[in-house]
């Protein structure tokens, strides 16, 4: 794609800025000799970074740190849980997709909270970045509660959950410090929960559940999860299935 393109993909982004960016070895557009000069061809991968960097770069962080942060291959991340208006999930829902930090978000049955996002959020000012609309677009009906993780701590199951799964629940679990790594070790061999990471905060572990039936969560987080000797409380969130969307990894 043409320079003019690029610019019209970003938000206020500059000319000079994106010709810096060649000049530091951050991009690497092919040049397509004309008769005169070279035009520069950018790819769609060009167009990403260029646009994770200025982002960083609006918010006064250095290109340099902006660069690690968009080429990190391994984010770390938060779980928001917050409140929000019944009328208002669906434009909840919308908002979320709309930033490309949110992995996934769901509505739940919950007394605490209405909604559950996970954000890849290799920076800090990420996770703001995201509650700061839902709080201007008055989506937010309460306090947030965020839980960071660290990318090294997060396990995923590779192809997900097994086919004829219908019910998505995530399930905060209380464990002494020292053994959330050997909890989360754990819960890889048990059918059903297909992420599980250590989070900081009053929780220590956080696990997603998709298994096909009540009876099925039920005697995973009751029978199983709690029957560990490690595990001293569990509080789970269970998701309303028509309220939920996740990106494709």
């Amino acid at each position: 794609m043409r320079l003019q393109e690029v610019l019209n993909g970003v938000d206020g982004l500059e000319k000079r800025f994106v010709y810096y960016l060649e000049s530091q070895g951050y991009i690497h557009p092919e040049k397509v000799q004309k008769t005169r000069i070279a035009r520069r061809d950018y790819s769609p991968a060009d167009l990403e970074r260029i646009r994770g960097i200025w982002h960083y770069y609006q918010r006064g962080i250095s290109v340099q740190r902006a660069n690690e942060l968009v080429t990190r291959q391994a984010a770390d991340g938060a779980y928001v849980f917050f409140p929000v208006p019944p009328r208002r999930w669906p434009e909840a829902l919308a908002f979320l997709h709309e930033s490309e930090h949110v992995v996934e978000a769901s509505a739940l049955y919950g007394e605490s909270a209405d909604f559950v996002a996970r954000l890849r959020a290799p920076h800090e000012s990420d996770v703001h970045n995201v509650l700061d609309r839902l709080f201007e677009a008055g989506i937010v009906a309460g306090s947030p509660q965020v839980l960071r993780f660290r990318a090294e701590s997060l396990w995923e199951r590779g192809g997900r959950a097994e086919e004829g799964s219908t019910m998505r629940a995530w399930v905060l679990i209380k464990v002494p410090a020292k053994q959330i790594g050997a909890l989360i070790e754990e819960l890889r061999g048990y059918p059903g929960i297909v992420e599980a990471a250590g989070i900081y905060g009053e929780t220590d572990v956080i696990a997603k559940l998709e298994v096909p039936n009540q009876d099925a969560l039920d005697e995973l987080v009751v029978q199983r999860i709690q029957s560990i000797d490690m595990v001293e409380s569990t509080r789970t969130f269970i998701a309303i299935g028509s309220m939920h969307w996740e990106r494709p990894t």
